[in-house]
């Protein structure tokens, strides 16, 4: 969960404080449609229906901050770009442009810098941090330093240039298409979640709610989340947009 966290940019929220936060805004929300609709089942239902929700805004929080991280990388390798242009060694070029490294992959160029401080050979280093990495961008940029490390040097400000005008590219249609995927699946969840909104003002009535506490109410609620949930499944499954591969894990 502490992962999860950080991935979706929440730096400062430590898990029991994120669980706790969720513990009570679902309380609140079960107290507050309890109180309107005088049922529990109704109640339960729709916390269901927003947890389904929260989990998934989650993962889409995630997936934006991966792409934001992801649009920063060609400016970072402009900078080791610069600064191998100037002279500096590839092991060099890395660590003086830490401090303009995105900032979800600044703490492992940290890490790289205790690597090479503590004498480890700089093949290895590279190793430990594709693994803290674990990014498909990554793994272009170091492999690419760990064959221009091998040859002397030889080809890699022009491959640098290369990758990050191809990273430039990349990222501006995964924009383009994550914006309007984003339009659509917001649209689709709003009407799986329409239906328990009109849910929540009918059972503000007292024979709304009664209506709901029947055998034939509970088999309509339960028909009702089980149809609810398989659509927002299907939403996901539908919408989910291919991510990159990491071809040069190993």
């Amino acid at each position: 969960m502490r992962i999860r966290l950080i991935q979706a940019g929440f730096l400062t929220i430590q898990p029991a404080q994120f669980i706790l936060l969720i513990f009570t805004g679902f309380a609140s929300l079960f107290g507050v449609v309890l109180l309107l609709t005088n049922s529990w089942l109704i109640a339960g239902s729709v916390c269901l229906c927003v947890s389904a929700q929260l989990l998934d805004t989650l993962q889409t929080r995630i997936k934006t901050e991966n792409l934001k991280a992801n649009l920063e990388w060609p400016k970072f390798l402009d900078s080791i770009h610069s600064a191998a242009w100037a002279g500096a060694s590839l092991e060099q070029s890395i660590l003086d442009c830490v401090s303009v490294a995105p900032p979800k992959i600044a703490w492992a160029l940290l890490e790289f810098e205790k690597d090479q401080g503590s004498g480890l050979p700089f093949g290895q280093s590279l190793d430990n941090l594709k693994a803290r990495l674990a990014n498909p961008i990554a793994d272009r940029f170091i492999e690419i330093t760990r064959l221009a490390s091998a040859s002397g040097g030889r080809g890699y400000l022009s491959a640098l240039r290369s990758q990050a005008l191809q990273l430039r590219l990349e990222n501006a249609t995964w924009s383009e298409i994550q914006a309007k995927q984003n339009w659509v699946l917001g649209t689709a969840k709003l009407a799986v979640l329409a239906p328990w909104l009109v849910l929540v003002l009918l059972g503000m009535r007292p024979e709304t709610a009664v209506a709901f506490q029947t055998e034939t109410g509970i088999a309509v609620l339960v028909v009702g989340l089980i149809a609810s949930l398989l659509a927002f499944r299907l939403i996901k499954a539908l919408g989910t947009l291919p991510q990159r591969t990491r071809t040069l894990a190993q």
